[in-house]
């Protein structure tokens, strides 16, 4: 479970797409559940993004976009969560191949 701290340690990174699938998970496992950090979360992601939109002379709807941010990050953690278990399906499928080719030289 993370604390407080640590997951607003984790936002800059966050914001940058930039934490590994425990960290990602765990951060936002916590935003959902700490108003708190949500708005911490909110804070930074309008100072970073505002300051970039005015630069540019864009709007944005932040609740929006924010919204937006996460839920892309939930839906990359997902996919990268099914690319780590078919690198593990993978790795035992040469496993097994391997172990295969063994046994057929030594029969033959």
């Amino acid at each position: 479970m993370m604390k407080c701290k640590d997951a607003v340690k984790l936002i800059p990174q966050f914001l940058e797409d930039d934490l590994d699938n425990r960290d990602l998970a765990g951060f936002l496992s916590h935003v959902d559940r700490c108003p708190d950090c949500k708005e911490e979360l909110t804070i930074q992601f309008l100072v970073q993004e505002g300051m970039l939109r005015l630069e540019v002379g864009d709007t944005f709807n932040l609740s929006s976009e924010l919204g937006h941010l996460l839920s892309d990050a939930r839906r990359r953690l997902r996919f990268r969560r099914s690319l780590v278990f078919l690198s593990y399906i993978l790795e035992i499928a040469v496993a097994v191949l391997s172990v295969a080719c063994i046994f057929l030289a030594i029969a033959l």
